[in-house]
């Protein structure tokens, strides 16, 4: 049998509180159990984790697999480590649904076929040399020393105006 430790939802509508428990992982979220080993009610200020050391690393010991949130909790208490001290380090493995991160294996990527087929032929075909399009660079005799300053079409048009005309 395949047990884990969870939470169980307990309290009211938008006041829960949660208690830590082992159960199959075949019973429904508040359903049957096997044991209770702890609780925790995040509403409270600090949040109130308690969790039974002693029956914890018992079932952890036995094979039970915590929940990802039961596994932060653990890690906030210190069970967590003491028992990832007393397990070899190759049977350290995170309890995660990325399955980049699972067990330190890394990525695996699915290509379709026609992909892979191009990977082929751009890896089989020779690299092109990228062509220089060979442009002439302007000297700095052809470029004028000074441009006038051009006034804006109202300015113009002021100074006109403003002239007397004789």
């Amino acid at each position: 049998m395949a047990t884990r430790i969870r939470l169980r939802r307990m309290g009211a509508k938008k006041r829960p509180h949660y208690r830590v428990v082992v159960a199959d992982q075949r019973a429904p979220r508040d359903g049957r159990f096997i044991e209770n080993i702890g609780k925790y009610h995040p509403l409270e200020e600090p949040s109130l984790i308690e969790i039974d050391e002693d029956r914890a690393l018992h079932w952890l010991r036995t094979g039970a697999q915590p929940s990802e949130q039961v596994q932060n909790l653990l890690n906030k208490v210190g069970i967590w480590e003491k028992f990832a001290a007393e397990r070899p380090a190759t049977a350290a493995k995170v309890n995660s649904k990325d399955k980049k991160v699972r067990e330190g294996k890394p990525e695996v990527v699915k290509t379709s076929k026609k992909a892979q087929a191009k990977v082929a032929e751009a890896a089989a075909a020779p690299p092109e040399a990228p062509v220089k399009a060979e442009t002439p660079e302007p000297s700095p005799a052809a470029e004028p020393a000074e441009t006038p300053a051009q006034t804006p079409p109202d300015a113009a048009a002021a100074t006109e105006e403003a002239t007397p005309e004789a």
